[in-house]
């Protein structure tokens, strides 16, 4: 039972089961649209929000369900199946390269990865060596103006 009171609208095994009928029924729908062969007719795609809309839920009960340990595995798989169609498509071209990269990133939390190295090594200065190098400094500085009057 929900702490909230209100039972939930599955079981983590019937969730299950009810997601492995979301990915039957896309795949039969796949077949069907192939028999028919309409013209520009594309495959029906697998999402996240697909599932919702099969299941009846909201994706915010969609994310609850996530965060609960009985429903984590079970949202995992169906994650993972749907960010592997997605993936696939737009490696393969199947589906638009640019709306699949920003589904990837905001459903699935890939970023573009950038990496900065910092090949300068910090040198780690104590009080007294930095006394040194600014008397070095002024040093320089004071034989420098001394040659520039000559």
């Amino acid at each position: 039972m929900n702490p909230n009171g209100r039972p939930r609208e599955y079981t983590p095994e019937e969730l299950e089961e009810k997601i492995v009928e979301y990915f039957k029924f896309v795949e039969e729908e796949n077949v069907k649209r192939k028999l028919k062969r309409f013209e520009g007719e594309k495959a029906k795609p697998y999402t996240i929000s697909g599932i919702c809309v099969f299941l009846d839920i909201h994706m915010d009960t969609w994310c609850a369900y996530a965060k609960l340990p009985e429903y984590e595995e079970c949202i995992k798989r169906a994650k993972v199946k749907v960010m592997n169609y997605v993936e696939e498509g737009m490696l393969t071209g199947s589906l638009n390269a640019i709306g699949a990269i920003f589904n990837l990133k905001n459903n699935f939390g890939w970023v573009d990865k950038v990496e900065i190295s910092n090949t300068n090594a910090c040198e780690q200065l104590t009080p007294d060596d930095i006394d040194a190098k600014l008397q070095a400094i002024k040093m320089k500085h004071s034989n420098e103006a001394e040659e520039s009057e000559k």
